[in-house]
């Protein structure tokens, strides 16, 4: 077994490697970034050959979020049990938990890693063209791929949660979205709407205080294609005791916190820069913020925890117990319709990692923050 993720695979060769990871393999700047990965894999006892196969290869994407979800699970002092097989995580301890990681894919045919590198140079589309209809395309996509989990059965004939090492633990789902170049823009807000079959209405009362009230859902359409919403009140998510759900575990995830521990060259420098939750009660805007990595004491380092999401199931017959995800953003319904979220920590709804390389990086990127935050605060 290659003791690096980016050791040559026999007979993978270049013309079959993911555009992504060639340059993930290749560029001076992400040093930090490969270190950090294998440094994970290695602690990753669960993974074998193919995980390095389909991590060169057509499943880049999500071994990129299971790499970064056992991060996570690791720095908050989980244990793995390895069955050899599914589902991806066997969490052992006080609070045992199997979860089964998936990705909303393009549809067959399509090649978004292709269509990327015709891009022109910094032309990324992290925007959608049309917000309405990439949302829609969002809920229905990771719909989906919530359903072929759910409806997966084994040689067997199980579902992952009748599986014998799984039985009397709650079964989880983790969910990222690469359907499309612009996915990862979407919040966890359209994805809990979906699960709960509620979406919040904001409306400001005589005073101007923000009032929020819950709105029951009952389809979800793009086009000619609707499905029904509120998958955690059906009966065949009985079973499906969360979802987490995260739209940064990426690569610029390790090339981050790979940066903040020292393992980049002094010639690369990074700016993170997106919408924070304002802590106001009565604002009804994100907060933009910029930040060069690094720029701050450890105590105020990037986690792998942040930016996952815990959407519990109210109806769930095996619920999970408090504590379990710490570092993990939490989403409840309560009885009104509305969604309680929980944080240990303020974390971005979506931010995008500008890298530079220069001799001067850090000094430019440093200049860079100082602008994007006067643009924000800027009432024009």
């Amino acid at each position: 077994m290659p003791s690096s993720l980016f050791d040559r695979v026999r007979k993978v060769t270049d013309e079959v490697t993911d555009p992504r990871f060639r340059v993930l393999r290749d560029h001076h700047i992400h040093q930090a970034t490969r270190r950090l990965m294998d440094e994970t894999f290695a602690a990753f006892g669960g993974a074998d050959r193919s995980f390095i196969r389909e991590f060169q290869t057509g499943g880049f994407s999500p071994r990129v979020l299971e790499l970064a979800l056992f991060a996570a699970l690791h720095e908050q002092g989980h244990t793995l049990e390895h069955t050899g097989g599914a589902p991806d995580f066997l969490l052992g301890g006080d609070h045992p938990v199997a979860i089964e990681a998936t990705t909303s894919n393009p549809a067959q045919g399509a090649s978004p890693e292709a269509d990327l590198e015709q891009l022109p140079q910094g032309k990324h589309p992290l925007v959608p063209a049309d917000l309405d209809d990439a949302e829609a395309e969002f809920v229905l996509q990771s719909a989906k791929a919530l359903r072929r989990k759910l409806d997966k059965r084994s040689a067997q004939g199980h579902a992952y949660w009748q599986a014998p090492h799984v039985q009397g633990r709650p079964f989880v789902i983790a969910l990222e979205s690469f359907h499309h170049l612009s996915s990862l823009f979407h919040t966890v807000t359209p994805l809990a709407n979906y699960l709960y079959g509620h979406r919040d209405v904001a409306t400001r009362d005589d005073h101007g205080t923000l009032v929020l009230t819950s709105e029951k859902i009952t389809e979800h359409r793009r086009g000619d294609t609707s499905i029904p919403s509120g998958l955690f009140a059906q009966p065949e998510a009985a079973h499906l005791s969360a979802v987490i759900f995260s739209n940064s575990a990426t690569v610029a995830k390790f090339h981050r916190i790979g940066t903040e521990l020292g393992y980049g060259p002094d010639d690369v420098a990074m700016l993170r820069y997106g919408s924070l939750p304002d802590p106001d009660p009565n604002a009804d805007r994100a907060l933009e913020h910029a930040y060069v990595v690094g720029d701050y004491g450890p105590e105020e380092r990037e986690t792998f925890s942040e930016s996952f999401h815990v959407l519990h199931n109210p109806w769930a017959s095996i619920p999970i117990a408090d504590g379990t995800f710490s570092g993990f953003t939490e989403h409840r319904l309560r009885d009104d319709g509305l969604v309680l979220t929980t944080s240990d920590r303020i974390d971005y709804f979506t931010s995008h990692t500008l890298v530079l390389h220069a001799p001067d990086a850090r000094t430019r990127a440093r200049g860079y923050a100082e602008r994007y935050q006067a643009t924000a605060a800027s009432p024009d």
